[in-house]
């Protein structure tokens, strides 16, 4: 690679003459899946007058460079899939490090803008680098990323969103939904002073639905494991679970392990009548959860009001319920949930699944924002 040059680009001064070729191996994208490398001889120049010498360029590959530009946004549109790095680096032939370096490089360009904040806040934590937990928020209505700290402690949370955000723009926030933890109440008013704290409505069906879960489990192992109350308690315990008006109660079906048919309210009915208290636990919970569904707040109170005989399980769960009632009443006039965000933790957690953990907290961090910041549209296949 070579062409003529009378200026030298150092000092502005010539003559330049050509002073030799300096041999360089540059690793270009696959061709038909197996690694290619150019060797290209580039043409050294040297200045008469500095005695400076510099080499012919070329936007195939950057100076001090051996890894193309081609090959590095082959690398990014990698990235923005759920692959491990180690795969990447074999596929484009190149090493790991390397992938490193352009995730590094992209850290400034996926940095989250921190120019106001949305009026809906959803605050989680997740499980992130040396089994430390670390706090995730984002936008309750557009679901997209707002805030990932290294750690969920309420210094750190403070300090991020007092240090960043005017109070101008922390006064935007309206509601900020979370679960059931105490840590991120205390906090949340002095961060947000206009802003309304909201119960997650999946973590509120969820511990219902525990509640009635362990209760059918304990009354389960009264029982011997060959007998045929056990058979019905164990193995057909998701109608349990099951709202009673969805259970089918016409059309009966072969249950393999009772060796009979049996619509899902009659099996249902084998399991609720070895019991008064799991009978009572099981319309009960399922009122509550329904109730909690349907955002049906006196139905919710009435319910509450005429418990009696459950089991001590829900009894748990109901004085949660009680000691937490403004926060599901703010849940019930809104529309908002953690359920966009239980989708992002499970993507998180993909990532960290398929690179077998993550040992940099920054690289963690920033392949988390490139799969959830560069966007890469799909493209159906050309057909002629």
């Amino acid at each position: 690679m070579t062409y003529p040059i009378s200026i030298c680009p150092l000092c502005g001064q010539s003559p330049v003459v050509r002073f030799g070729t300096n041999l360089i191996n540059v690793r270009i994208p696959p061709i038909k899946e197996r690694p290619v490398i150019l060797k290209l001889a580039r043409q050294r120049y040297l200045c008469k007058v500095c005695q400076h010498t510099f080499s012919a360029q070329t936007p195939l590959v950057k100076a001090h460079c051996q890894i193309s530009e081609d090959t590095k946004q082959m690398i990014i549109l990698r990235l923005t899939k759920d692959i491990s790095i180690t795969d990447i680096a074999d596929e484009l032939n190149v090493s790991p490090v390397a992938i490193n370096r352009v995730i590094d490089s992209l850290a400034v360009q996926t940095k989250t803008a921190l120019t106001g904040l949305p009026s809906t806040l959803c605050f989680d934590e997740f499980c992130s680098t040396g089994h430390y937990m670390s706090f995730i928020a984002i936008n309750g209505q557009s679901h997209q990323l707002v805030s990932v700290l290294p750690d969920r402690l309420n210094k750190s949370i403070k300090r991020h969103f007092i240090g960043n955000y005017s109070l101008a723009e922390r006064s935007q926030v309206k509601q900020v939904v979370i679960d059931f933890n105490a840590q991120y109440q205390s906090v949340i008013h002095e961060i947000f002073p206009q802003a309304k704290i909201i119960a997650d409505n999946f973590h509120l069906v969820q511990m219902g639905l525990q509640a009635l879960n362990q209760t059918r489990v304990q009354l389960m192992h009264h029982f011997k494991q060959d007998s045929r109350e056990y058979r019905v308690l164990k193995h057909h315990w998701r109608l349990f679970l099951k709202s009673y008006t969805h259970l089918e109660k016409r059309k009966p079906q072969w249950f393999a392990h009772l060796k009979n048919w049996f619509t899902q309210e009659q099996l249902v009915w084998q399991g609720l009548e070895l019991a008064d208290t799991f009978q009572h636990t099981y319309f009960i919970a399922h009122a509550l959860v329904d109730a909690l569904r349907n955002r049906d707040y006196d139905q919710f109170i009435q319910t509450l009001n005429n418990v009696k005989n459950v089991s001590p399980q829900l009894e748990t769960t109901i004085k949660t319920y009680r000691k937490n009632l403004p926060l599901i009443k703010n849940m019930m006039m809104t529309t908002f949930s953690n359920g966009p965000l239980e989708g992002v933790n499970r993507k998180i957690k993909q990532i960290k699944r398929t690179a077998y953990g993550y040992r940099n907290w920054s690289h963690f961090y920033t392949r988390i924002r490139i799969e959830f910041t560069i966007q890469i549209k799909k493209r159906k296949p050309i057909r002629k």
